[in-house]
């Protein structure tokens, strides 16, 4: 399981892992996308904390938002999953 395949490329001999997955995105696109889900995720923690917070001080308001961010992450979630494997 901790093994990575190694394979040439057969049009300029380079090496890629098959760990990862490779959707045809350049290295530039898979970082800005790295950067972008990282900047999500702490939005996520800042909202469930948020509506915690809210859900505790008797706030209704507060499942309201635990609502959203739930289905902000969910549709997230989906949208990278279809992203690695490859599917148009």
């Amino acid at each position: 399981m901790g093994e990575e395949i190694f394979l040439s490329h057969p049009v300029d001999g380079k090496e890629f892992s098959m760990s990862e997955p490779h959707v045809g995105w350049t290295m530039e696109q898979r970082a800005a996308v790295k950067r972008y889900v990282q900047i999500a995720a702490v939005f996520i923690v800042l909202g469930v904390v948020f509506s915690v917070f809210l859900i505790t001080s008797g706030n209704s308001g507060g499942w309201a938002l635990l609502g959203i961010v739930g289905c902000i992450s969910v549709v997230g979630y989906f949208f990278i999953q279809r992203g690695k494997n490859g599917r148009a």
